[in-house]
């Protein structure tokens, strides 16, 4: 599995890293490639991320493959500004559970329109066997249908949480 650096312009990487929305910080997941129609988020799976039989929660692997589904349908290439979507279907299909190691979610936009996107997505563990696939319908925000996307103001996050 390729650990290198994000596939996103310094800048871009820059801005996913330093603005994680507090559910991300929450589980640890890390955007490590971003690209046009394609997305590679990541977690080192941790005590908090296992259920009551000591295996991976599944709400964790339905979250990387949202996460990395929504990213795909996002790319945006111009500087300040950003693209957003939200969920309107999901798909899981859990095939291996897993309890140590990494989780690698590989997502795609496999169809849509102007309003609407799909992406579809692997779940992989560290020797690149599937744990999980899915598939998401995402409608985007107003003003992100186009890759330019909206202007994002520049202002410090605060958290309150512990991690962030």
């Amino acid at each position: 599995m390729d650990q290198g650096p994000p596939h996103a312009s310094p800048a871009l990487a820059k801005r996913v890293a330093e603005a994680p929305s507090g559910f991300r910080q929450l589980l640890g997941y890390k955007v490590v490639e971003w690209r046009e129609n394609e997305a590679v988020v990541s977690l080192a799976i941790a005590p908090r991320h296992l259920n009551r039989s000591g295996v991976i929660h599944g709400g964790v692997i339905a979250t990387l493959i949202d996460a990395a589904g929504g990213f795909a349908g996002c790319w945006c290439p111009v500087e300040g500004h950003a693209r957003k979507s939200r969920t309107v279907s999901m798909t899981v299909n859990y095939v291996a559970a897993i309890s140590t190691g990494r989780l690698t979610a590989r997502a795609r936009v496999s169809g849509g329109g102007h309003k609407i996107f799909h992406s579809s997505v692997d779940v992989l563990d560290a020797e690149g066997k599937i744990v999980a696939t899915g598939s998401a319908a995402y409608k985007y925000a107003p003003g992100s249908e186009t890759t330019e996307g909206v202007a994002v103001p520049r202002k410090p996050e605060k958290r309150g949480t512990p991690l962030g």
